[in-house]
């Protein structure tokens, strides 16, 4: 099992942090205690470091100068910043702006840790579906998703490059999308996958709008995952006006 280490000063943000990257099961350690990270960073042989800009300031800490050593061993690090102008630190690194974009999040995580990442959260779910090629339509059920395709359970026969439109409701957010689709790859029932009849497909004229209407339902769909009541509380912190603390996560829809 692939493992973090992430520290900040900022205890909202290392619990969101630690709660979403254990659902996605890496092992993850956190804290926000310099001396406790010193000796995290030399007793450990994390994968990732994620560690907040301001943590890092202090180049002469022993805290810093191991990480610089890490680094330069080749373990990679994300800086956590709500700033706008460029990070001011010498160690190599890749920034990760704060409220933190889950979408974000999980290519940077994919990038460093998997050995074929995955650009675009996939979901397994269950939808129901209509496909419509020319004047036919057909029913069909929609078991994963992402921003970018699907995979679709259907009994009509269609082949690799078959163009058609798709249609699937939100649940929970009363909105229906209807998209353009291209069949990537086809899979035949047999034995090995349960007899499973389906198609992978990449949407094919998806704008900005329904981006991000999808975004926001897959952001949805993951936080209401998350144990406990972490989600709920993660989309109240956001939508509230009154919270004095800057969200930790940017939603693309926390009404959802």
């Amino acid at each position: 099992m692939k493992r973090l280490l992430v520290g900040d000063h900022r205890e909202k943000l290392l619990a969101t942090l630690e709660t979403i990257l254990r659902h996605w099961g890496y092992r993850t350690l956190v804290s926000s205690s310099q001396q406790r990270l010193t000796s995290l960073v030399k007793e450990t042989t994390p994968d990732l470091l994620i560690f907040g800009e301001d943590i890092l300031q202090n180049t002469s800490s022993p805290l810093s100068q191991m990480i610089v050593e890490k680094v330069a061993n080749g373990t990679p690090l994300l800086v956590m910043t709500d700033s706008l102008t460029p990070s001011t630190l010498q160690i190599p690194h890749e920034i990760l702006p704060v409220p933190v974009d889950i979408f974000n999040l999980f290519e940077k995580v994919q990038k460093y840790l998997e050995e074929y990442p995955r650009k675009n959260i996939r979901l397994a779910l269950q939808l129901p579906g209509m496909l419509c090629l020319g004047n036919s339509c057909h029913l069909a059920e929609v078991i994963s998703l992402s921003t970018r395709g699907l995979f679709v359970k259907t009994g009509f026969r269609l082949q690799k490059g078959d163009s058609f439109r798709i249609v699937f409701p939100l649940l929970g957010m009363k909105k229906e999308l209807e998209v353009g689709g291209r069949v990537l790859y086809s899979v035949r029932p047999d034995p090995d996958n349960n007899f499973l009849q389906g198609v992978g497909v990449g949407f094919t004229d998806i704008n900005q709008d329904t981006l991000e209407v999808l975004q926001g339902f897959l952001e949805g769909c993951l936080l209401d995952d998350l144990p406990g009541q972490t989600g709920e509380k993660l989309v109240a912190e956001n939508a509230s006006k009154d919270n004095a603390e800057k969200p930790t996560l940017h939603l693309i829809n926390p009404a959802a």
